[in-house]
């Protein structure tokens, strides 16, 4: 057996479902020309709403995929991992080569010669649940398809009430002042969690985001199935949450479960993640990051940042604080990732970090080189000084492996003097070393 440079457990072993209900390959594939997701043969998308999961897993994309990962091939839907780990950057399918015994010869003795798999033999241990879109945040990475918070301002900056997802084009209704639709809540279909239910023996891991993973009342039901059924103690479960929200129902329930993953979606403090997770108020969640870490050693946190171009220069400034912050010392408290948790928001392209002019790129080295002295200087351990050099190295060769200045930037400064408008902020104020290159 010839060992794959592409392999990945992922289309053996796991369930994704977006937040509009389709199923696809995973949250990685997001930005492939395809987005991951997984049609019928009528060419319509499987949804978790009604359509069968099992079925699903030997969907034609499943199986191509399958069998270029087993012949060392990469998949268009791959081309995230493919590209970051062309850079240097730690991809999804090598975190997850290394959380699952389940590999390649395992992969080969369930897979046919067509790609398609025994979904007995292979059942799901792993899901990734998009909960909707049920948010309170709208932030500036973001769109209506992940958060119902955007509604309003998407209706303002883009002067229209309808907007693209893998499904179609999705309208939104004025109801008493209030923009709606029912597109987004396939969590509450009888149909999906009958069909989990009926696998929970098999889990091991689920991961939860949405939306806003903790406002969705469903997911609190299974959370209790799972405990009454007496398979918590086998489970991790996993969120991306914003943490503005931290029910005692939830802190009561993640005590039974065998670990709890909390990636706490924070993009820096104060005023920067105000400006990036608009509406949040960065006292109120600096209450609930020191609630997070106190809780029982099951659960384990960490900062899992989305960079772009708006908390770039803010990123050095956040690891440092993080670094000599006591009261949230336990988040990043592996050894493997001891200072952050962070990944590019490749899409849109227009806040990537490549879409910088070269000048504000060579000002973002400058920041990285101080930050690693800094580290070195005041006296932090090999293995944080080690990993401050890689999250720097590799964000850097990211951002200059390629160049979408040309054909992006007046559409940052025009996205984000609107957006400012409207929200009645002011990116120039809080990072002013732009202003020279603001809509050059």
């Amino acid at each position: 057996m010839n060992k794959s440079k592409t392999f990945c457990p992922i289309p053996w072993i796991f369930q994704a479902v977006r937040a509009n209900g389709d199923l696809r390959v995973c949250c990685q594939a997001n930005i492939s020309k395809g987005r991951g997701v997984l049609p019928k043969e009528n060419g319509i998308n499987f949804n978790a709403r009604g359509d069968n999961l099992v079925e699903a897993r030997n969907n034609q994309v499943l199986k191509k995929m399958r069998l270029n990962m087993l012949k060392g091939e990469w998949s268009s839907d791959c081309i995230r991992c493919q590209q970051e780990e062309q850079n240097g950057l730690r991809s999804r399918r090598i975190y997850e080569m290394e959380q699952w015994s389940f590999n390649q010869e395992s992969a080969e003795s369930v897979t046919s010669d067509n790609g398609a798999i025994d979904t007995k033999a292979s059942p799901v241990i792993y899901y990734d649940l998009r909960f909707g879109n049920l948010c309170n945040l709208a932030c500036r990475m973001c769109s209506p398809a992940d958060s119902s918070a955007w509604y309003s301002d998407w209706v303002k900056l883009y002067n229209k009430t309808t907007f693209n997802d893998t499904h179609g084009v999705v309208n939104l209704e004025l109801k008493s002042n209030k923009y709606i639709t029912n597109t987004y809540d396939w969590h509450q279909s009888d149909s999906f969690w009958k069909q989990i239910s009926n696998n929970l023996e098999n889990i091991n891991h689920v991961y939860m985001a949405g939306g806003e993973p903790l406002l969705i009342k469903n997911h609190y039901d299974f959370l209790q199935q799972c405990v009454d059924r007496k398979f918590a103690s086998q489970i991790v479960l996993e969120y991306n949450t914003n943490c503005t929200k931290l029910p005692q129902r939830a802190l009561d329930l993640w005590t039974k479960f065998k670990e709890v993953r909390i990636g706490a979606s924070i993009d820096g403090y104060g005023k920067y993640i105000e400006y990036q997770r608009y509406p949040v108020k960065w006292d109120n969640l600096y209450e609930n990051l020191v609630k997070i870490n106190n809780l029982p050693n099951n659960i384990y946190a960490w900062f899992a940042l989305t960079i772009t171009s708006y908390n770039i220069f803010h990123l050095t400034d956040f690891m440092k604080w993080k670094l000599v912050n006591k009261s949230t010392s336990n988040f990043n408290r592996s050894k493997k990732r001891p200072i952050i948790t962070h990944h590019m928001a490749h899409n849109p392209k227009y806040l990537n970090i490549r879409s910088l002019p070269d000048g504000l790129k060579d000002q973002v080295a400058n920041k990285f080189k101080e930050f690693v002295y800094w580290v070195e200087g005041n006296g932090f351990s090999i293995e944080i000084q080690n990993e401050a050099k890689k999250i720097t190295s590799t964000i850097q060769d990211y951002m200059t492996s390629a160049d979408y200045n040309k054909e992006y930037w007046s559409e940052f400064c025009d996205y984000t003097a609107k957006l400012d408008a409207i929200r009645q902020q002011n990116f120039l104020v809080l990072q002013p070393n732009f202003e020279e290159y603001f809509n050059v």
